[in-house]
């Protein structure tokens, strides 16, 4: 069945105007309170409270999400989504839910593969490998606010969040839908984990991004969400453009001169001089190649933005990360702050970062995003008014 066709405008004007997040730090606003006074949702393995991580390294330190007192029987990802989602009232005419995960129902699904491995009779039912598909989040999110517009998922590991705010507007300006919900969703589980574990870089101890002694990242899970819809009179934040561009440096780590990531912010400010930036939200996962990289590109890129990163106080929240930083920044242009950097003490060479809460206007944002496979993706936001 094709979706009803809108107006479309290639250039059409979006605006975010609605947004909500759900992490370790908390929900939408008691989250940000948190994150400008420096606070941190790591906590050991052993201390999360999730069972599905028994036997996990009881020392490696993890942000969960509190419960989420969804209904029962539904995929952590998707109670986190709902949850996150809240009584938000949603037109759904027309709307389009653009869901980015890199996990899904993997948290369900572990046990179940277990069970195949060790040959013994899979205890979920056939329906179950329906719905633990990637884009199962979309589709239920999609039914659960009744929503008539198209429901996919995007899947480009950490850029993911960021890639579903590009291909939202595009339905939009292509007429495939009137308004968008771009949700970002990852639950925590043993694959991600030790996935990481096993490529050294997560680290023992907290998170510090662009921090000398930063020994690795973290993992976090998270639900949050933007709503994008046309232009109006009264919006507050206009969407300037999203930029995606692919390096092929390596499998997984990024091209030390991010020359794609260089592309990706300019794409991004759509023409807006880069010197214009005020906060940039980076990426900023506390592993030694990742922030090296941002540290070449972003004073070169953006030299009058104030840079923050969050990923010290939520962990990395993976297919999550873009549309819960981008949430952080915009949180943080209508507040007029910036947020300090979690577990910063001595910054990396020309990086404007800071481990206090500094006051600062700001009609420019950028928020990055870098992934395996040599991806690269940026967002630019204006603050109107």
């Amino acid at each position: 069945m094709s979706s009803p066709s809108h107006p479309r405008s290639a250039t059409a004007p979006l605006q975010l105007r609605r947004w909500g997040a759900l992490t370790a730090l908390g929900a939408t606003e008691s989250g940000f309170a948190a994150l400008c006074r420096g606070e941190s949702g790591l906590v050991p393995v052993g201390e999360a409270g999730l069972a599905w991580l028994a036997g996990a390294p009881g020392h490696e330190l993890l942000g969960p999400v509190a419960p989420v007192g969804a209904p029962l029987g539904l995929p952590r990802a998707l109670a986190m989504a709902i949850a996150a989602l809240g009584a938000e009232p949603f037109d759904p005419d027309g709307l389009a839910v653009v869901a980015a995960t890199t996990a899904g129902a993997m948290v369900e699904g572990e046990p179940v593969v277990g069970e195949y491995v060790r040959g013994q009779p899979m205890s979920a039912p056939r329906a179950f490998f329906w719905e633990a598909r990637l884009h199962g989040v979309a589709e239920a999110v999609a039914a659960h606010l009744g929503a008539t517009g198209p429901a996919l998922a995007v899947s480009t590991a950490c850029t993911s969040g960021t890639v579903a705010v590009g291909i939202a507007a595009d339905l939009i300006r292509a007429g495939r839908a009137k308004r968008a919900l771009v949700l970002g969703v990852d639950a925590l589980c043993r694959s991600t984990l030790f996935g990481f574990r096993s490529l050294g870089v997560y680290a023992p101890s907290p998170c510090r991004p662009f921090d000398e002694a930063r020994q690795g990242m973290n993992i976090g899970e998270a639900a949050a969400w933007v709503l994008l819809e046309p232009l109006s009179e009264n919006a507050s934040f206009e969407l300037l453009g999203v930029g995606v561009a692919t390096d092929a440096h390596h499998l997984t780590a990024p091209d030390p001169e991010g020359h794609g990531l260089r592309r990706a912010i300019l794409a991004a400010l759509g023409g807006v001089p880069s010197e214009a930036v005020d906060h940039v939200n980076a990426h900023g996962t506390g592993t030694l190649p990742n922030d090296a990289t941002e540290a070449v590109v972003l004073p070169a890129m953006l030299p009058n933005a104030a840079v923050s990163a969050t990923k010290g106080a939520t962990g990395h929240t993976l297919g999550a990360a873009g549309v819960v930083e981008l949430v952080f920044l915009l949180q943080s242009m209508a507040a007029g702050m910036v947020p300090p950097v979690v577990g910063l003490e001595r910054p990396i060479g020309g990086v404007n970062v800071s481990g206090a809460l500094s006051r600062r206007e700001q009609r420019i944002g950028v928020s990055t995003n870098l992934a395996f496979g040599g991806h690269n993706a940026a967002v630019a936001v204006r603050r109107l008014g």
